[in-house]
């Protein structure tokens, strides 16, 4: 299996999006551990945040299933086609 520059990119971009999910994560884990605010400041609502920071990552996943396999699937079929020329007639 080689490793295209496709390949590279996308688990670049993989790599660049995990990283930031886990910080969304553990940026609405942390406030929700945080000392109390004074009692002039509304109610976090920590289930709430946690489900918005929790949804992008499962969406990111589905996303990231399809690519690949799209990726892999043009993959495939790249070197087959690239042969090909176009008017030979033997």
């Amino acid at each position: 299996m080689s490793f295209s520059f496709a390949d590279g990119l996308f688990w670049l971009s993989v790599a660049c999006c995990a990283l930031a999910q886990f910080f969304i994560i553990r940026s609405v884990g942390a406030a929700r551990r945080a000392t109390p605010p004074a009692a002039s400041l509304p109610k976090q609502r920590g289930a709430v945040e946690m489900l918005w920071a929790v949804l992008p990552a499962v969406g990111l996943a589905v996303l990231l299933v399809f690519t690949w396999r799209a990726v892999r699937s043009a993959g495939a079929e790249a070197p087959a086609a690239s042969l090909e020329r176009v008017g030979d007639t033997r």
